[in-house]
């Protein structure tokens, strides 16, 4: 698989403190790729906007549970996925009900005993941040920040922990500014044409493209862009990288960032 390269499209402010879209911390695209859904950890509600980070009032919808901090869609297009990293639940909400339909610790799934050492009985804010869709299998990945940095792969059911492992120097989650245990982990997508994950690091204000059957990072993306008004200038690294939603149709890398409640716009090339 050959090198890829990130370029900025357009970026857009998001932040609406008027719906609570304060802090976005995670991304996803709808079924047909024209819209965005994410999250705001500190609101109970999904938000719907457009490509270029317009709100639709209309597709938004409050939610019981507040504390969600990624978000995915089920491969049929019906459900939404989320995570609440302080109970380190999965939350699954029909989109035309809008209702709850579950809410899944992962200590109620089958296998978690082969976890548990790595989620403390208090809760460390170190918990579940990211969720993607396998939609090859069905099968739901779900990231742990930190401490360690985890990959837990669920059956599509969410009730069976399948497998799991840490994300470490060993399989190349490493970064030349960082120590291995200064590295977090966010957001998580999956890119079907590649059969591949995309995970945002908030510290590391980069993205890592990481072949799951493999185990190895294929490569690590700094997250940078040059504002367009001022093209000569040094670039700029995206701040609190918190949810990534990748368009592998059309070529498009979608990140938000959770301290500046903005979305930004990649074109993702191949390189020689």
């Amino acid at each position: 698989m050959g090198k890829l390269r990130l370029e900025l499209i357009s970026r857009h402010r998001i932040r609406d403190p008027g719906i609570g879209l304060n802090e976005p911390s995670g991304l996803s695209l709808n079924a047909d790729g024209t819209a965005l859904y994410t999250v705001s950890d500190d609101t109970k509600a999904i938000f719907c906007m457009d490509l270029e980070g317009r709100v639709s009032i209309h597709d938004c919808f409050f939610v019981p549970t507040q504390g969600l901090e990624g978000i995915a869609i089920s491969t049929d297009g019906t459900q939404l996925l989320a995570v609440q990293e302080e109970t380190n639940s999965l939350i699954t909400i029909d989109i035309i009900s809008r209702r709850e339909l579950h809410q899944r610790p992962l200590s109620a799934m089958a296998h978690y005993s082969s976890l548990a050492e790595h989620f403390p009985d208090q809760p460390d804010n170190k918990g579940l941040e990211g969720i993607t869709v396998n939609t090859t299998n069905e099968h739901v990945f779900v990231v742990k920040e930190a401490e360690p940095g985890l990959l837990i792969e669920l059956d599509a059911a969410c009730s069976t922990i399948l497998s799991s492992r840490q994300l470490s120097e060993a399989n190349g989650f490493s970064h030349p500014e960082l120590r291995s245990d200064q590295l977090d982990f966010s957001g998580l997508s999956y890119d079907r044409h590649r059969d591949t994950l995309w995970i945002t690091s908030d510290k590391g204000q980069c993205l890592f493209h990481y072949d799951w059957h493999g185990d190895a990072v294929l490569q690590r993306l700094d997250l940078v862009f040059t504002p367009n008004d001022k093209p000569n200038d040094k670039p700029k690294r995206i701040r609190k990288a918190e949810g990534v939603a990748i368009d592998p149709d059309r070529g498009r890398v979608y990140v938000v960032s959770d301290r500046d409640a903005r979305l930004y716009v990649f074109k993702l090339h191949d390189s020689c």
